[in-house]
């Protein structure tokens, strides 16, 4: 069996959050560790067609932490701007 018929053979129960129907995509997910913001993508994920919730199996959010915590360069990095949310701007 191929890699990629691996993949799509796996199934995602219906989403916990609104009951939708949760459906295999790539999407781009952004993690936070330690202070910084890691973006990845083409990332695997269970994606809920009526709320957009995304749902990862256990194997890719361990890849996921393992690329984190092995201290490897990365390919690209961007930079982003930061603000700070003033009350009185919510009135």
């Amino acid at each position: 069996m191929k890699a990629k018929e691996a993949k799509a053979k796996h199934s995602f129960s219906d989403c916990s959050y609104c009951g939708g129907a949760v459906r295999l995509r790539e999407v781009e997910m952004d993690y936070r560790h330690q202070g910084k913001l890691y973006i990845f993508q083409k990332v695997p994920a269970g994606v809920c067609s009526q709320c957009g919730e995304k749902f990862l199996t256990s194997k890719v959010a361990k890849t996921i932490e393992r690329k984190i915590t092995a201290g490897n360069p990365w390919k690209r990095t961007v930079e982003v701007p930061i603000g700070v949310f003033r009350e009185e701007a919510a009135v």
